[in-house]
């Protein structure tokens, strides 16, 4: 059972310049000037079996009747169509991050 606790969502934008290095570490990004946006919260978070599949159609931790599980999926998916790219950033430190940032 999951215990409700009060989250704290952010969204920030940036211009940023990807070099070479990264580009190569991130595949298949490619190099050069995005816009970056990212959200974070500082929710429950996810543990490593669930980080596994966030971009998989229909996989969901809700519960039967509760959701479709397209959201991130759909998210990924657009993104991917229009030439960016998405991932996520797992950090389990005092606020347990889950930070996706889309460019």
């Amino acid at each position: 059972m999951r215990c409700r606790t009060e989250a704290k969502l952010r969204i920030e934008t940036a211009n940023v310049h990807l070099d070479e290095v990264f580009a190569r570490r991130h595949q298949p990004q490619q190099a050069g000037a995005y816009v970056s946006l990212t959200v974070s919260d500082t929710g429950m978070g996810m543990d490593a079996e669930t980080l596994t599949h966030i971009f998989e159609p229909f996989f969901t931790t809700k519960e039967i009747g509760k959701g479709t599980g397209l959201g991130l999926s759909t998210v990924y998916g657009v993104f991917r169509q229009s030439g960016g790219y998405i991932w996520y950033i797992a950090s389990w430190d005092m606020a347990r991050r889950l930070k996706f940032t889309c460019l």
